[in-house]
């Protein structure tokens, strides 16, 4: 898993919460539901908008 940064309006707060749970012993991977180029975004943002995704990660 490569982080390459995260977006939010807790993101200092929960960045060493994020950085257990992936150095942990849980498997975090299932919870990326969609990966998209940043060309596609608008899939991203339909898919964040419809309640029915987990996490949606933009590759720029």
């Amino acid at each position: 898993l490569h982080l390459k940064g995260i977006y939010g309006r807790e993101m200092f707060e929960t960045w060493y919460k994020m950085i257990a749970l992936v150095q942990g012993p849980l498997d975090v991977s299932g919870l990326i539901t969609h990966r998209i180029g940043v060309d596609d975004f608008q899939t991203g943002f339909e898919a964040m908008k419809s309640g029915n995704s987990g996490k949606v990660v933009m590759d720029w």
